[in-house]
């Protein structure tokens, strides 16, 4: 059974926000929509380019709660195998299983209880899957099947060119062998919504690329306009909080002109960028650290401000990025807004 392309994202868009089940917040952006529809409707992954903290995984977890469809995400790492997206073993748990069948005098079990299901297994037959991969002795009851299935791979970049080259040959034939019993494992209802991040760390293959729909995330307008209305959706009104739970846009105003002060120095020292990401966790603090209080919180910017944003130690040459020194001009600048304000 295919899906509906034409009723899955109609209500979608462009500045709604997003709940997510974590409690953060996403603000949909109209070219995440329109590559999100040429992905589901192609039937080919999405992959999500951009700088660390632009919101490229937050934007599959959207997607999973847009669709109201089951999130499967997968972080890479340099041990990462590419089987490990289909199935794995657990040779620990039939390890243990057969020193205990030793010490009593019995028989262990057949190897097919210890494969486990990877995402594709349970995204492209997640019935079947629930008969793999069970505790010794125990059947649990078998979850309700979902209506679809979102399966992140979170930094592709970090993994050798054997992942993106498996991943080509199953997302081609959408098929790949039960390690139990070398049978085709098909989608059974649909295929799933496949979502890749890269943070651009390895080139990746030029035949993987021609077969993703690629979204690049990237600031839709000025720095600190773009820096402010992401701060809006997370901690304004649009997020659903309260008055006194909110942050001014004055507190918002300053903390992004301060980071797109501090991108243009860790550009012109050669290191990498402070984001979004840097921006939406300082807001986070801010608010936790004095909630409903902008005087307060425009004190502890000046003070937390520079252990965000600044993370690559002192650079020869550029004394911009001293944590001491730009908190030091930090303070400074904000005691001369206060009393600007205050004369006012």
């Amino acid at each position: 059974m295919e899906h509906d392309i034409r009723q899955l994202l109609q209500d979608l868009q462009a500045e709604a926000i997003e709940t997510l089940d974590n409690g953060a917040f996403h603000q949909w952006s109209q070219n995440e929509i329109d590559a999100l529809h040429l992905a589901l409707a192609s039937e080919r992954p999405l992959l999500v380019r951009g700088e660390p903290g632009t919101g490229k995984t937050q934007l599959a977890r959207a997607a999973a709660a847009a669709l109201r469809w089951y999130l499967h995400p997968v972080t890479v790492s340099p041990r990462f195998e590419a089987s490990d997206l289909f199935h794995s073993f657990d040779a620990v748990r039939r390890l243990a299983d057969a020193q205990a069948a030793a010490a009593a005098g019995g028989g262990i079990k057949d190897d097919a209880h210890y494969w486990l299901p990877g995402p594709f297994w349970r995204a492209f037959d997640w019935g079947g899957a629930q008969a793999y991969g069970q505790v010794s002795g125990q059947k649990a009851k078998a979850p309700p099947r979902p209506r679809g299935h979102v399966i992140l791979i979170d930094e592709i970049d970090k993994a050798d060119s054997d992942l993106p080259n498996s991943l080509l040959e199953v997302l081609g034939s959408r098929e790949f062998p039960n390690p139990v019993t070398r049978s085709p494992i098909r989608p059974t209802h649909g295929l799933p919504l496949v979502v890749i991040t890269t943070n651009e760390e390895r080139e990746l293959p030029a035949a993987f690329l021609r077969r993703c729909v690629v979204l690049t995330l990237e600031p839709e307008q000025y720095y600190p306009s773009f820096l402010v209305k992401r701060g809006r959706a997370h901690f304004g009104p649009q997020a659903g909080r309260e008055e006194g739970d909110c942050l001014d846009d004055e507190i918002l105003q300053i903390a992004a002109s301060q980071l797109a002060e501090d991108r243009h120095n860790a550009y012109l020292a050669g290191v990498p960028l402070p984001g979004l990401a840097e921006y939406i966790d300082l807001l986070g603090a801010l608010r936790r650290l004095a909630p409903g209080d902008p005087a307060k919180q425009i004190k502890w910017l000046g003070k937390l401000a520079c252990y965000a944003f600044l993370k690559h130690g002192v650079v020869e040459g550029n004394d911009r990025l001293s944590q001491k020194l730009s908190q030091q001009a930090t303070q400074k600048r904000l005691e001369g807004v206060q009393g600007e304000a205050s004369a006012q």
